[in-house]
C-alpha cells in the first residue's frame, strides 16, 4: 500500500481547515468518500477534488504536497497513524492530538500541539507563538507527548503545559515555559526574556545562558543533576535525531522559582556540553 497523498492544485487565498484529513477520519473511507468531503476553506465549504489531486491508498500514512501557511488544524484530534507535510504550514498543527506522528518539512503556525495528550510532533524549521500552550480559557497546555523544532520558535513556549517534552534546537523568543504546571522543555540556543514566569512546576533546561533571569527565581548554584544523565539518554535512544543529547552532561547551574507564584519549578543552564 502506498500513503494517501492529497496534493494541493491550488493557491490558497483563505485558511483550508483539513481536520477532516486525518488517519481516523479516513480509515473506512473509500477514495470516491474522500472526494466528497467538504473543507473548510475561508467562509466557503468546498470538496475535497476541488482543492487536491489524491493518490494512494493506505489512510494510515497520510501525505499533503505543495502545503502552504494556509493550511490549519493538520492532525487535529488524531490518535494514529502517520502525517507527513511536504511544506509549510499553518496554525493548529496536532490541535488536541491524542497519538500517532506528524512531520513537517517547513515552517509552521502558532498554537502547535495545543492542548495533545499524546504522539510526536516534528518540525523541521520554525514555529510562531504558544509551541505547546492552551488555548485562552483553557486549563492547560499540552499535557503529553513530545514535540522537536529543528529551528527557532517564539514567544509563550509550553505556556500552561502539564505534562510531556518540548525540544527546540534553535532559539526560543520571550516568556518560554510561562505558567508552567509540569512537565519539560529544552532549549539548545538561546531564549528571550522572562524564561518560566509564573511557572509552578516543571523543567526548563537551557543549553546556553539566557539573557534574563527573572529576580523571582532563586539561585542554588552549579549542581550535578542526575536525572538529567538518565533523560540525555533516554531521548538519545528514543530515535535517530535525539542521538544529540549523548553530547550533554548532567552538570547544571540550578534556579528554582518562580517565588511569586510560590512555584516549585526549576530552570537548568547546563555548564557542560561533552559528556566524555
Amino acid at each position: 500500500m502506498s500513503p494517501l497523498t492529497f496534493k494541493l492544485n491550488i493557491i490558497p487565498e483563505f485558511t483550508l481547515d483539513v481536520s477532516p484529513l486525518t488517519p481516523d477520519k479516513l480509515l473506512a473511507k473509500s477514495q470516491t468518500q474522500i472526494k466528497k468531503i467538504n473543507l473548510r476553506y475561508g467562509k466557503q465549504k468546498i470538496s475535497v477534488d476541488k482543492l487536491f489531486s489524491i493518490s494512494g491508498d493506505n489512510p494510515e500514512n497520510i501525505k499533503f504536497l505543495g502545503s502552504t501557511e494556509k493550511l490549519i488544524c493538520i492532525g487535529q484530534n488524531m490518535s494514529r497513524g502517520n502525517i507527513d507535510v511536504q511544506g509549510n504550514a499553518g496554525n493548529f498543527i496536532g490541535q488536541y492530538m491524542q497519538g500517532g506522528n506528524i512531520n513537517v518539512q517547513g515552517n509552521a503556525g502558532s498554537w502547535v500541539g495545543n492542548s495533545m495528550t499524546n504522539g510526536r510532533i516534528h518540525i523541521n524549521g520554525n514555529v510562531d507563538d504558544y509551541l505547546g500552550a492552551g488555548l485562552p480559557g483553557d486549563p492547560y497546555g499540552m499535557s503529553d507527548g513530545l514535540i522537536y523544532v529543528s529551528g527557532n520558535a517564539g514567544d509563550r513556549v509550553g505556556d500552561r503545559m502539564r505534562r510531556g517534552i518540548i525540544i527546540i534546537c534553535g532559539m526560543a523568543g520571550d516568556y518560554c515555559g510561562s505558567r508552567m504546571i509540569a512537565g519539560t522543555i529544552i532549549v539548545l540556543d538561546k531564549a528571550g526574556k522572562y524564561s518560566g514566569f509564573g511557572m509552578k512546576r516543571g523543567t526548563i533546561i537551557l543549553a546556553k545562558k539566557p539573557r534574563h533571569i527573572s529576580a523571582t527565581f532563586k539561585s542554588c548554584g552549579n549542581l550535578k543533576v542526575q536525572f538529567l544523565r538518565l533523560l540525555f539518554k533516554q531521548l538519545s535512544e528514543m530515535e535517530q535525531r535525539l542521538t544529540l543529547f549523548r553530547e550533554y552532561g548532567p552538570e547544571a547551574h540550578r534556579f528554582t522559582g518562580d517565588l511569586a507564584s510560590n512555584g516549585k519549578g526549576e530552570i537548568l543552564i547546563l555548564q557542560t556540553i561533552k559528556t566524555g
